[in-house]
């Protein structure tokens, strides 16, 4: 072999390295490409992930509030109907003591009386007929 061989070789060997270099990086740039767009793809989903989370938790904040407020309306509103059902309690009471009372006065057997016997006995009263 002669030297001119041996430097049509090494040309060959160097463009071979070469060429197989800028394959090699031109592969590896096209991978970092391809994971720098998967990288971005996936931060702007987790900003709307986030997004919707804070939006949900807003949300959540004003339900909490929202339950809160009603439940202590229940409580009042609780109060105020246990207070009702005494006071309807203590009316059902006197109602009934009114009604047996009417009752007894129904059973009282009338008496035949004059207009005269009347004003007397309103005058007794204080009430003297006119």
């Amino acid at each position: 072999m002669t030297l001119q061989y041996k430097i049509y070789g090494a040309v060959i060997a160097a463009a071979l390295l070469g060429a197989g270099l800028f394959a090699g990086s031109a592969m590896s740039r096209y991978k970092i490409g391809k994971l720098e767009k998967a990288i971005e793809a996936a931060s702007q989903k987790a900003d709307d992930v986030q997004h919707t989370a804070i939006n949900l938790e807003s949300k959540a904040a004003e339900y909490k509030q929202k339950n809160d407020y009603l439940e202590k309306n229940l409580t009042e509103i609780q109060t105020i109907a246990r207070k009702k059902d005494e006071e309807l309690e203590k009316l059902f009471n006197e109602t009934s003591i009114f009604r047996d009372d009417v009752r007894r006065a129904r059973a009282v057997r009338t008496i035949r009386s004059s207009g005269a016997e009347l004003c007397s006995r309103l005058a007794e009263l204080g009430h003297p007929c006119e």
